[in-house]
């Protein structure tokens, strides 16, 4: 890990910048909060700590490919690449925030077939109020991913917010036949809402939240217990929603939609194409063969009627995703709070300390879940 990484790469004076430079946009009749970094060329500018990182250097490489070029690349998935994939997915990247105040403790809960589901308890070190449950759920495009690159953010929020959170680190595919990442998770959050005191939580006030792929999964777990009173809200984080990319009225499958700052077009362009390339792959080589409720909730209607919180980057593939859900949802009604970090592309709660929109995000879950208990 970089020296610099030692401490947050930004001051509170900063974050609180970013914060009061917050603005309300709509598409169509949706409404969403716009919020975008101070130091950016505009408000529409990329975040300069992106383009120093891994994505910006790729985006700088992509940006001169011609878009019919770009058209035919396709990521060939086979073993390799999925480990390759993996050993990225365990780079932490976030920045030591000096928390104390929360210990971790890893267990396991024993799925519906035996197997013992590694999970990581966040608590306050102090004596609180909350009894609330965060249950989350990590990324890493259905292949990969696990809990530590999440600790601080984690720390973080239970460190702010008083409440407990469960990470679970359900089997990944190919080599665990679907759905069994899925049944993985819904055998955690089942089990935690059924021993309240072994967890030390209401059991009337568990939320479930996920990333990237977890987002799909958290909203899988809102649809599987639709008709019960288990999950109180959600929190998806750049989710994946339309898997098999099925377009209506909402959803298109080109980039047509997203604003850039008109000096950094090429760049911005090459930050979106990054995901764009992941969303390309073939996912029946992994064993996801046809669209369900589960993996492509978008083509479905919504099943789950429980608040939710999504959160974006404007220059992320997902943001079709995930506007074109919030549309789904502002239509039924239900109640909604959408949040596009301008000048980000996909991922950053997992870059806490160094992302400043990564605090700002967990004070937006915070204050999000505070509000509906």
């Amino acid at each position: 890990m970089k020296k610099s990484w030692d401490k947050k790469w930004y001051s509170d004076e900063f974050l609180q910048k970013l914060k009061d430079g917050a603005y309300e946009e709509y598409d169509g009749n949706l409404k969403y909060t716009v919020k975008y970094p101070p130091d950016a060329i505009s408000k529409t500018g990329i975040d300069p700590r992106m383009l120093g990182g891994p994505i910006g250097k790729m985006a700088k490489l992509l940006r001169f490919v011609p878009d019919f070029i770009f058209n035919n690349i396709h990521t060939s998935v086979n073993s390799k690449n999925i480990e390759a994939f993996r050993k990225s997915c365990e780079i932490c990247s976030y920045a030591d925030c000096k928390i104390k105040s929360v210990d971790i403790e890893n267990s396991h809960i024993k799925a519906s077939d035996g197997y013992n589901i590694p999970i990581r308890i966040y608590k306050s070190k102090n004596k609180t109020n909350s009894n609330a449950c965060l249950a989350f759920i990590h990324g890493g495009a259905f292949v990969a991913g696990s809990l530590a690159p999440y600790d601080e953010a984690m720390k973080m929020l239970v460190d702010k917010f008083e409440l407990k959170v469960i990470s679970i680190d359900y089997r990944p595919l190919p080599e665990n036949p679907y759905p069994t990442l899925y049944n993985d998770c819904f055998d955690v959050i089942e089990y935690i809402y059924n021993n309240e005191n072994e967890f030390e939580i209401d059991k009337n006030e568990i939320f479930v939240c996920g990333d990237s792929a977890g987002g799909n999964i958290a909203q899988a777990c809102a649809t599987h217990f639709a008709k019960t009173d288990i999950i109180k809200a959600q929190l998806l984080l750049y989710p994946t929603l339309n898997l098999f990319q099925i377009e209506d009225k909402y959803y298109k499958k080109d980039i047509n939609g997203f604003t850039f700052e008109p000096k950094q077009k090429g760049l911005s362009k090459g930050v979106i194409r990054q995901m764009q390339t992941l969303a390309k792959c073939d996912v029946t080589k992994i064993g996801i063969k046809k669209p369900d409720k589960y993996n492509n909730p978008y083509s479905f209607d919504v099943l789950s009627d429980i608040p939710t919180f999504i959160s974006v980057g404007a220059l992320d593939f997902l943001k079709k995703d995930a506007f074109a859900w919030a549309h789904k949802l502002n239509d039924k009604g239900i109640d909604l709070k959408l949040v596009v970090y301008n000048g980000l592309g996909h991922g950053y709660i997992n870059a806490t300390g160094v992302f400043p929109q990564a605090e700002d995000l967990i004070d937006e879950m915070g204050e999000f879940i505070k509000n509906r208990l």
